[in-house]
């Protein structure tokens, strides 16, 4: 089953622990007293029939409010299901992963003032660490202060990395920007308020400034959610018909060196797919999980070693997924949200991807629901054949694309 397909409940609980001058958002609010012809009146009840804002017990929304540092991580968290229980945030933090001098250890974040705040309490500070979405270093002595106004631009930085673009957001900026008060842009925001304002999710005001250090109000934050959803989930669920191919090999009659190859295809409507500017973009999670039912499916010898030992890194702060067999075989791969370029099958494993390497996709990854979608087919320039990486084939005709999967030592040519 698709995490992304799992219904998700309890997005908001019935008691946020906020100063005591402010009642506590309560879910399931089914109509607020206070949102009727305001601005952003449409948003908000969209935000509620979905279930990841709530109203306050006195049935007011209080759409003019702040919104706190810990309120909106809430918000974006349960906005795209990355809750606690589930699956994508439970494999995440199994397999997170940083760097520790020289060393790739486990990921072990930690902030010194959230213990017993709600927002630890009610599960939420573990999803917002392992996604990546909080990173304990952006905070003075690891302070999270989570009953702090956000600012935008701390809204802008969290859009980004919830959006998959903090590969980008952290590049020199090369353009010019429109806003008039960029020349107080402190050293490294530019990049992040950049990509955010490009993804369509924090715009500027009307006098053309983009004021990074002003506060946000409550309804201000859900439509800039509403923004991020709208970015990350166009083009969802196109009528395409999927083909996922492998090949693997086998020793004739049981004996090396002749090898036979073996072609493997299969129809399957497992693989999540998303068309974005004519690129068609497939769950690198569903790819590598049709991968492992063919190759189980197949029951070709010596293959079980692939799927007894191959083993994932997620690498929340990159928010890059590397992969390898735990026996040391040279084969692996490392993909990168934001990144076009990627590793594979290089002779010695590195977690740093070389931009403009001889491996590069014709877009860059994008991020749905904390999961990596990787370009799979340019359909302004589609080929009738599988490519090298992983370029599919495409019939325009039937709609049928075929997918080349090669996360192990197959190859997915017959060469």
């Amino acid at each position: 089953m698709k995490v992304w397909k799992k219904i998700l409940c309890g997005l908001l609980a019935a008691a946020l622990l906020v100063p005591a001058a402010l009642a506590a958002p309560v879910q399931g609010t089914k109509s607020l007293s206070d949102v009727k012809g305001h601005w952003a009146q449409e948003e908000i009840e969209a935000a509620l029939a979905d279930g990841w804002v709530g109203g306050y017990p006195d049935g007011s929304f209080r759409p003019e409010g702040v919104i706190t540092r810990a309120e909106f991580m809430k918000m974006l968290l349960g906005a795209v299901h990355l809750t606690e229980d589930s699956d994508t945030v439970k494999e995440m933090t199994e397999n997170a992963r940083m760097l520790y001098g020289l060393e790739t250890v486990h990921y072990n974040p930690w902030l010194t003032d959230t213990y017993g705040h709600w927002f630890d309490k009610q599960g939420w500070l573990k999803p917002a660490f392992f996604t990546g979405l909080l990173s304990p270093t952006d905070y003075p002595e690891r302070k999270f202060q989570p009953n702090q106004a956000i600012t935008r631009y701390e809204i802008a930085v969290l859009a980004d990395r919830v959006l998959g673009l903090v590969y980008p957001a952290s590049q020199p900026v090369t353009e010019a920007l429109s806003f008039t008060d960029q020349d107080t842009f402190q050293e490294g925001q530019a990049g992040y308020i950049n990509e955010a304002a490009k993804a369509g999710v924090i715009l500027g005001y009307p006098d053309g400034s983009f004021a990074p250090g002003k506060t946000a109000t409550r309804a201000e934050a859900v439509t800039m959610v509403q923004r991020a959803l709208a970015y990350m989930e166009v083009g969802l669920d196109p009528d395409i018909q999927v083909v996922a191919r492998f090949l693997l090999s086998e020793p004739k009659n049981g004996e090396y060196p002749t090898i036979v190859p073996v072609l493997l295809e299969k129809k399957t409507d497992e693989i999540r797919l998303q068309v974005v500017d004519q690129v068609v973009y497939a769950s690198l999670h569903d790819l590598y999980q049709v991968e492992m039912d063919m190759i189980r499916e197949s029951k070709i010898q010596n293959w079980d070693w692939i799927i007894n030992e191959l083993y994932f890194e997620w690498w929340p702060l990159k928010q890059q997924v590397n992969a390898m067999p735990e026996s040391g075989n040279y084969r692996y791969y490392c993909f990168q949200a934001g990144n076009a370029s990627y590793n594979w099958w290089d002779s010695y494993v590195t977690t740093e991807i070389r931009p403009g390497g001889r491996n590069t996709f014709c877009a860059p990854v994008r991020l749905l629901y904390g999961q990596l979608m990787i370009p799979v087919c340019d359909l302004t320039h589609p080929s009738a054949t599988v490519g090298d990486g992983f370029q599919g084939a495409w019939d325009g005709k039937t709609n049928t694309l075929t997918i080349p999967l090669q996360y192990t030592g197959g190859t997915s040519r017959l060469s």
